[in-house]
């Protein structure tokens, strides 16, 4: 917790050092910024928050470096000073949300998309896929600063699945298509479908006719775009805390605290997990995870691998695997497919879904 909370005011200070060379218009937006990173930095902000507002904050301190660089191209400055505020101006109103799962999902909502920033910094994405990546992100920022729903998202708030239980289900889905298209590992012949199909979900508006079937195409390209990558070269216990520490930031804790409660001791059962928040590899067999309970303190706990993937794959079925955790999904299904060699554990539909990649 120290090290996250010294990283984040680290960055805090390096933002408000950085004022002086950027354009007088984006000062505004970088105070911002810092008041963010500040809010953020007090104790009893969930571990996963702070950790989505870093995130966002490292990506735009990169594109204001691009931004004050003189051999940045015009054209590539105009964009970043464009999208610089939007960051700035979602991450707030994530921040500033008083329902705590949804400032949460938010804020790791505006983190994926602030990857588009380093699409324009690099300068090396093709100029139709940057094009619609720009326009996906411009669209999803704006939804989020603004509070305004997108797609049919809200239609099905009752489900508890998912990053944030439903509402926010659309916007996920966006910010996950946005960072793989975005990603240079991603074949380029799957980038400008998946590109397209992301600004087509950022601007659907809700009650569009067509917008269930927008949803599948997005789905469908998302899922495609990843799994043509393969599975990732990891050991079962890489593979598993990757896997475990994007499931932590995905999805609801009230939902894992419910499923993976036959799993962690009895005290966090007793206190109340508030944030489940990293998992480290322990031994080949087991994850170190840590948790905030609901007074505040850290706790860890080890917890075995063969019991840790099966459950989770329980909590988040395959078929929300992709539009859940993106690229992340890789991990995964790895882990899956690790278990099931090694340990003859199979972990449900996501080995199933593996077995196909």
């Amino acid at each position: 917790m120290q090290q996250q909370q010294a990283q984040a005011g680290n960055l805090a200070t390096e933002l408000d050092d950085k004022k002086a060379d950027v354009p007088e218009d984006l000062v505004p937006s970088v105070d911002q910024l810092t008041g963010v990173l500040e809010a953020v930095n007090d104790t009893q902000t969930p571990p996963q928050e702070r950790d989505g507002a870093v995130r966002s904050a490292q990506q735009v301190d990169s594109a204001l470096d691009a931004i004050s660089d003189p051999g940045t191209p015009d054209a590539v400055r105009d964009r970043l000073t464009a999208l610089v505020p939007q960051v700035s101006a979602a991450l707030h109103a994530a921040n500033d949300s008083q329902t705590p799962p949804e400032s949460g999902a938010l804020g790791l909502i505006v983190a994926r998309t602030a990857t588009v920033l380093g699409v324009v910094t690099g300068q090396d994405t093709p100029p139709d896929v940057e094009a619609s990546l720009v326009d996906g992100a411009e669209n999803l920022l704006s939804a989020v600063q603004n509070g305004t729903p997108i797609g049919n998202e809200g239609a099905e708030a009752a489900a508890d699945t998912g990053a944030a239980g439903g509402p926010l289900e659309w916007k996920m889905l966006v910010s996950n298509g946005l960072e793989t298209a975005g990603n240079p590992n991603t074949p380029e012949d799957e980038r400008k479908g998946l590109a397209n199909s992301a600004h087509e979900g950022s601007e659907t508006q809700p009650g569009d006719p067509e917008a269930e079937q927008k949803k599948l195409r997005l789905k469908k390209d998302l899922r495609e775009a990843i799994s043509e990558q393969g599975l990732p070269d990891e050991p079962l216990g890489k593979a598993a805390e990757l896997c475990t520490n994007s499931v932590f930031e995905s999805v609801l804790d009230t939902t894992l605290a419910d499923d993976l409660q036959p799993l962690t001791p009895e005290t966090w059962n007793s206190e109340g997990i508030r944030d489940f928040w990293k998992s480290r590899e322990a031994a080949n067999d087991s994850l170190d995870v840590i948790a905030q309970l609901q007074n505040d303190k850290l706790d860890n706990a080890a917890l075995a691998i063969k019991r840790m993937i099966p459950q989770l794959a329980d909590s988040l079925p395959a078929d929300e695997l992709y539009s859940s955790l993106g690229m992340r999904a890789r991990d995964c299904l790895q882990a899956a497919a690790r278990l099931d060699n090694e340990m003859g554990v199979e972990s449900g539909s996501w080995l199933s879904e593996a077995q196909q990649v």
